[in-house]
């Protein structure tokens, strides 16, 4: 028996054996996509790739394209440049920046900065090219933020370089932009991250997650280097050396901890950022989940604030009736006295567009904060006087308006300003008393009513000083009671209009850039004529 369980036992090995080692026959079914696995031809290609190298004996070219972020501390030229020089580096750098402005408009031939950007190109072939769009600008306008990339990169490729994306950071803790938007350091941090990293991935583009490493600094609470300016949203000396060794890294994949340079910051101070770069670089940290966003298909939704100017009269000589002063409206009173810098209430804003004031606005928002005589910035649109100190400064809200003042999503008014004379008058000419002819008038268009219920446009004063004819100015105004002189006049020609209400339809307030078209910035409005008995 025993020596039958044992042959048994044997044959069982054996079939074992042989059922283990036996070839799978090639099936003839066809496999899939998610089946299929290839064979790699050369094994060292699944090797992460190792970082390029520039090499020390050419020459280099880099044009810097950005705002204040790149432009602070001179960047660039004092900090970047000497890092990769200090790197063993041949390399000229230049500098295009100009504060508050969006890639977009650094792509257009028509821009003062991107005149700029075709006459580098024109003149210099660039090696790179490191782009840093407004810093906003990713999070709550990305179709606009990918515009930009790509049209600056189509130049950039046109002219033989590479280009490289410059990643800002999230705005320091107590910042108003992190409030307005619900957002804190970190998940800024990463709605600025997610759609650079999109739109490097769409163009096939190198970023340099600048601010990734600052918020690697940032969260730790490091009190022994302050990254931030003042003002909680600008690099400080040792956060433009952060961004500046974040970039360096990224484009000569050269270990920040090996350069010696390190700018008028400590040894131990240099020796944070440089580690903080490093690992920005080459330990990226994965972006979360729910920050990631994609950015094909995703463009710039056009926006016209354009009005018809054709028949604008923009005089450049005073008129020869008198300035209306006095102006109180029918209640007797110059303005509305409500104020608030974060956001104004329902009611607040109810009051301020009382027609019933001298002057009222429909759509503001709030006021600025950066000086007194701003808490009364309604008033100071008709208080007679041009100080400096007493500028009528605030925002619109987010809603559009039609002239009649109501809500609507289609009509083209960022707000409404509308003048209550108290009584019939003839007049002349409105305008502006201001610093500039950028921080008001933009683009709007000019009505006139005898009730304040039906309005009547006058097209000699609809201006447009985005896309029309630029404005000129009268020169300066008279002095007021207190001495002071405004720096320009703008006046329109308002052809002798009957009226007691006139209405002021903003598309665009300041213009000093997109960023603040639905900002008001100026001393005081201007009225020519007489009251009619």
């Amino acid at each position: 028996m025993k020596r039958i369980l044992s042959i048994i036992l044997l044959g069982v090995l054996i079939m074992n054996f042989v059922a283990c080692n036996e070839v799978e026959p090639i099936s003839t079914e066809p496999v899939t996509e998610s089946q299929a696995v290839t064979e790699p031809e050369n094994t060292e290609a699944q090797t992460e790739a190792e970082p390029v190298i520039l090499d020390k004996s050419k020459h280099y070219d880099f044009l810097f394209i950005g705002n204040s972020y790149t432009q602070y501390n001179t960047m660039p030229e004092q900090i970047f440049a000497k890092i990769i020089k200090a790197a063993g580096y041949d390399v000229t750098v230049t500098r295009i920046t100009k504060g508050g402005w969006y890639l977009i408009n650094s792509a257009k031939s028509t821009d003062e900065v991107g005149a700029k950007v075709d006459a580098a190109f024109a003149k210099t072939k660039f090696e790179y090219v490191v782009l840093q769009e407004q810093s906003t600008c990713p999070a709550l306008e990305p179709g606009k933020f990918y515009d930009g990339v790509r049209q600056l990169t189509a130049k950039a490729k046109a002219n033989g370089a590479e280009v490289v994306l410059y990643s800002t950071w999230g705005r320091k803790a107590g910042h108003s932009v992190l409030n307005t938007n619900g957002w804190t350091n970190e998940t800024m941090t990463w709605k600025i991250a997610a759609p650079y990293e999109a739109i490097g991935k769409e163009l096939g583009l190198d970023v340099a997650f600048a601010g990734l490493a600052f918020r690697d600094v940032y969260s730790k609470n490091n009190t022994k280097v302050n990254i931030y300016d003042n003002d909680l949203t600008h690099p400080s000396y040792a956060g433009s050396y952060l961004a500046a060794m974040t970039i360096f890294a990224k484009i000569t994949g050269v270990d920040p901890n090996t350069v010696s340079f390190k700018g008028t910051l400590t040894e131990e101070k240099a020796a944070i950022l440089k580690e903080a770069a490093r690992k920005a670089v080459f330990e990226t940290p994965e972006i979360p989940a729910q920050y990631k966003v994609t950015s094909e298909g995703v463009k710039m939704e056009a926006v016209d604030y354009s009005v018809d100017c054709s028949k604008m009269k923009n005089l450049t000589a005073f008129p020869k009736t008198a300035l209306i002063t006095g102006i109180k409206g029918t209640k007797n009173a110059i303005a509305s006295k409500k104020y608030s810098t974060t956001g104004l209430s329902a009611s607040d804003k109810a009051d301020i567009a009382d027609m019933g004031y001298g002057v009222s606005v429909i759509g503001i928002h709030k006021m600025s904060s950066s000086s007194k005589g701003y808490t009364t910035a309604v008033e100071n649109l008709l208080n007679g006087l041009w100080s400096s100190s007493l500028m009528a400064n605030f925002e619109f809200d987010s809603e559009k308006y039609n002239i009649k003042g109501e809500v609507d999503a289609k009509s083209k008014y960022t707000g409404l300003i509308t003048v209550n004379l108290g009584s019939k008058h003839k007049i002349d000419a409105l305008g502006f008393a201001s610093g500039s002819l950028k921080g008001f008038p933009g683009v709007a268009e000019v009505y006139v009513s005898l009730d304040g219920v039906n309005w009547t446009i006058v097209p000699t004063a609809c201006w447009d000083n985005v896309n029309g004819t630029a404005l000129k100015s009268c020169g300066k105004m008279s002095a007021d009671p207190n001495g002071s002189t405004s720096t320009v006049t703008c006046l329109f020609d308002m052809g002798d209009v009957e009226a007691q209400y006139i209405r002021i339809g903003v598309v665009v307030g300041r213009n000093d850039s997109e960023n603040y078209y639905n900002t008001i910035n100026t001393r005081e409005l201007l009225i020519f004529g007489e009251k009619i008995d």
